[in-house]
């Protein structure tokens, strides 16, 4: 029974490191994701993928979601093309029974 209980530990352990990178890169991209926003008429198409680049990997953390969709919301109009693609990333990987649901009704063409 030791070894699980040092296993739960562990396994509690990796999950608070990653709570935690999640509340750093929320504070990391906070900045630069109300700059790229505060500047949407001169950001071009690659620099709003690169920034959903950045932030897809946190979006479990759910301030980090909260600018994700601000950056979505922002440049949908202007880039949206990108956009979409970028929303059916995150529903791949954070919502797959949301995302095989819509690839089932054909709503996504992937």
């Amino acid at each position: 029974m030791d070894n699980y209980d040092e296993f739960l530990a562990d396994i509690a352990e990796i999950a608070e490191g990653l709570a935690n990178l999640g509340k750093e890169a929320y504070y990391e991209y906070m900045g630069p994701v109300e700059r790229l926003c505060d500047n949407s008429s001169t950001v071009s198409e690659n620099e709003v993928g690169l920034m959903l680049d950045y932030l897809l990997s946190f979006c479990g953390y759910e301030k980090v979601l909260g600018l994700y969709k601000k950056v979505c919301r922002t440049f949908y109009n202007k880039y949206p093309e990108c956009i979409s693609d970028y929303i059916v990333y995150y529903l791949e990987e954070y919502e797959p029974e949301k995302y095989e649901e819509l690839k089932r009704r054909a709503v996504i063409d992937k």
